[in-house]
């Protein structure tokens, strides 16, 4: 009997473990973005990833300053990979050729257009103190890509956003070259912002450190170097509760990763909230952190 009894304990234990394990299966999971089609809007034609970045930036600058577009060539290619690749939960496959690897549920395919790239100054004129005539030229640049993001199995589209970014430079120490270069690179992290929002990195805030009278100061969360933590990481912190079957967050602060300390672990400091959070602990709610970066 005691050893029914145990094997009986044995295989509960087991079989909570699993149903804890498969309430979040894919927290964090890591999905996989291949670049498919790139089109430039006035040019009415569709071409693959390998050879459509020397085509599409012909004639692409418009506005006050002109210049040789294909020089941009592979600045716009290596600014729409690298927002793809940067963000936390996502790696950039390369080439189409491997595209039968990715046609999971989850994984995405992205198509390109590039909607606007234009270069336009600003020039403003006036007389010194010795009446002698100064010029001040800024530069802006403008990028703009629409995305569309589809299910790699299915083929159904999950997002289509439209992408962009500026840059701005005085003519004393830049030109509309720079401009449009800094355009292209805020053009690139916005992607990856985008799919940080989309698929955040989430955890659970598992202790309490360090507090002081009402407020807590540290923390600690479930989420360490297995799943991507990083010193420096910012994310929210959010009461979870569960309404009529569905889940309802309520943002309480925000916590910055000091220290990644395991697989499954890392310390936080707490930048904001610090007496609610301390609170929500002190009272056992259900406390869930989500990347906010």
């Amino acid at each position: 009997m005691k050893k029914f009894f145990v094997a009986a304990v044995a295989l509960l234990y087991c079989t909570l473990t699993m149903m804890a394990q498969d309430s979040q299966p894919d927290r964090n999971r890591t999905y996989r973005i291949t670049l498919g089609n790139v089109q430039y809007a006035h040019h009415n034609e569709k071409m693959s990833t390998g050879d459509a970045i020397g085509k599409v930036l012909t004639g692409v600058l418009t506005g006050k300053v002109e210049g040789q577009a294909t020089k941009y060539e592979e600045d716009v290619k290596n600014a729409i990979v690298k927002g793809l690749s940067s963000a936390y939960r996502f790696r950039y496959n390369d080439g189409l050729k491997e595209l039968a690897d990715i046609v999971t549920e989850g994984n995405l395919i992205v198509n390109a257009v590039i909607t606007n790239i234009q270069a336009k100054s600003d020039s403003r004129t006036w007389r010194d103190k010795d009446d002698k005539l100064q010029i001040s030229t800024t530069y802006t640049g403008i990028v703009e890509v629409m995305l569309t993001f589809k299910d790699a199995r299915t083929n159904e589209v999950i997002a289509n956003p439209t992408i962009s970014g500026s840059g701005m430079g005085s003519s004393s120490f830049s030109d509309a070259d720079k401009a449009i270069r800094d355009a292209i690179g805020r053009m690139s992290r916005r992607i990856a912002e985008w799919l940080n929002k989309y698929r955040p990195l989430e955890a659970n805030l598992i202790e309490g450190s360090t507090a002081k009278k009402d407020k807590q100061k540290e923390v600690y969360i479930d989420l360490g170097s297995s799943e991507g933590a990083f010193a420096g990481l910012r994310m929210g912190v959010y009461i979870v509760k569960n309404i009529a079957g569905h889940e309802a967050k309520s943002q309480i602060g925000r916590l910055k990763i000091e220290a990644v300390e395991g697989d499954d672990i890392s310390r936080c400091k707490v930048q904001s909230g610090g007496k609610d959070i301390k609170a929500a602990l002190d009272a056992g709610e259900n406390l869930k952190v989500i990347s906010i970066d």
